[in-house]
C-alpha cells in the first residue's frame, strides 16, 4: 500500500520479515533429532557377553541371556546375538556329531542287563534265578 519510497521508515524490509516469519514457523514444526531404537549396550555388558561366550564354548545365546539375567544384569535375546555376531563369534556354536562308541559309553551306566536261567541242584532240586544288572559305575569304562 505503501510507495517504495517511503519504506526506509521501517526498520525491516518485508522479504526480511516474511523470511523471520518462515524461520519461526519452520522452527515450531520441526522435532528435536533423536536416534531411532534401543539404546547401545554399554561397553561393560559388551564385554561380559563376549568373556561368557568365549570361556563357555558350548553356550549359546539364549543360554548366556539367562546367565546375565541370575547376574541381575537384563539384556534382550537380540542384544546378546548381536553382539556375538560383532565380536566374529557364533550366536548358536555348532554341536558335534556324536559317534556310536560314544553315545553307548554314555548310556551304559543306564543300561540294565537282564537272565532268567534255573540251577538244578545236588538234590535234584530246581531253583529258578532272575539276575540283573545295571551297567557299569560312573566314570569307569564300559567295555565294547
Amino acid at each position: 500500500m505503501l510507495p517504495r519510497s517511503r519504506w526506509s521508515c521501517f526498520f525491516a524490509q518485508p522479504e526480511t520479515l516474511l523470511r523471520w516469519h518462515r524461520r519461526l514457523v519452520a522452527g515450531s514444526w520441526t522435532y528435536p533429532h533423536r536416534r531411532t531404537g534401543r539404546p547401545p549396550l554399554n561397553q561393560e555388558t559388551q564385554q561380559l557377553i563376549v568373556r561368557l561366550a568365549r570361556e563357555n564354548p558350548t553356550w549359546g545365546y539364549q543360554r548366556i541371556k539367562g546367565e546375565l539375567l541370575r547376574l541381575d544384569v537384563h539384556v534382550s535375546a537380540t542384544a546378546v546375538c548381536t553382539t556375538l555376531r560383532r565380536h566374529g563369534l557364533d550366536p548358536v556354536p555348532r554341536r558335534t556329531a556324536t559317534t556310536w562308541r560314544a553315545f553307548l559309553r554314555q548310556q551304559a551306566a543306564g543300561i540294565v542287563a537282564c537272565d532268567f536261567f534255573t540251577v538244578e541242584t545236588v538234590s535234584l532240586r530246581r531253583l529258578y534265578v532272575l539276575f540283573s544288572s545295571s551297567g557299569t559305575a560312573a566314570g569307569s569304562t564300559w567295555p565294547g
